[in-house]
């Protein structure tokens, strides 16, 4: 299988393109990420020519980098998946409380699924949101769409995706507590 970290974004809601790279509990986001991910497969960084930070962080760490148009995430999603093929495993570069555990049982609710693609969502204050985690079976097009299934779990810190200052500072505040 392969694994694509998805570090693409432009950052714009905390104004900091290199947003995989923020120090959070004393490791880049993205450190904590291809961690939780670390032998599940080949890993890949997906990310834009701009992205410079980013680009030098991943080769130094020896992995491969995809770059891709930075369009947006299921644009980037889809350039990535052309140029590693199936199975594929995609991962937000910016969840720095994601556990291999997650991963596993993630894996695990996909096994018997037989759509093409599977996304794993949240369920948070009665609210239904994605969490950019997807798998990617067989590359089926649909009205030039991958035709998936969403699963749903209930909301937890391994799924905080930093996006926002709320979010940064929420990050922080759990650094304090582990």
């Amino acid at each position: 299988m392969n694994i694509v970290i998805m570090a693409g974004g432009m950052g714009s809601r905390l104004s900091n393109p290199s947003k995989p790279l923020i120090d959070v509990c004393g490791k880049p986001m993205i450190e904590y990420v291809a961690s939780s991910v670390d032998g599940f497969g080949k890993t890949y960084i997906a990310t834009t020519a701009r992205h410079t930070k980013v680009i030098n962080w991943a080769r130094q760490r020896g992995y491969e980098v995809l770059i891709t148009s930075g369009m947006d995430y299921p644009k980037d999603l889809l350039e990535s998946l052309l140029m590693v093929g199936t199975p594929t495993m995609f991962i937000p570069s910016d969840m720095p409380f994601i556990t291999r555990e997650l991963i596993k049982r993630f894996l695990a609710m996909t096994a018997y699924v037989t759509s093409p693609m599977i996304t794993l969502m949240y369920e948070k204050n009665g609210e239904m949101e994605f969490t950019g985690i997807s798998l990617v079976k067989r590359p089926e097009f649909m009205h030039e769409v991958i035709p998936w299934v969403s699963l749903i779990i209930p909301w937890t810190t391994e799924l905080l995706n930093v996006n926002t200052q709320e979010d940064l500072k929420l990050a922080f505040r759990l650094c304090k507590h582990e």
